[in-house]
């Protein structure tokens, strides 16, 4: 995998989450069907991870996550907080595109 390769897409199950550590940043890469978004793993509300534990992510619904610490609940399409303490504050984006059957960073 080249430098820009976050994963595989086969990697980040189907309406779920993947942490992906790239340099000394927390990335969720998130999936659903043949679409991907990824963002700094950072709650607005905090700044503490989404996750409590290494990978583990609290998937709620179709296409939602919520933060194991305070129980904001973001949407995976745009990072917008929808419920919870950070509600209106979204999650820091980093773009990424599916090329063949990689996610990779854009502009990298």
């Amino acid at each position: 995998m080249s430098e820009r390769t976050l994963c595989s897409l086969d990697a980040v199950p189907d309406n779920d989450c993947l942490e992906v550590v790239q340099g000394d940043q927390s990335i969720v890469v998130m999936r659903s069907a043949d679409r991907v978004w990824a963002y700094r793993n950072v709650c607005p509300h905090f700044s503490l991870p989404l996750n409590a534990q290494p990978n583990e992510f609290l998937v709620v619904g179709e296409r939602r996550v919520m933060c194991a610490f305070h129980c904001a609940i973001f949407r995976f399409e745009d990072g917008l907080c929808i419920e919870g303490p950070a509600e209106g504050l979204r999650l820091d984006p980093v773009p990424v595109e599916i090329v063949g059957s990689e996610v990779r960073l854009q502009g990298a």
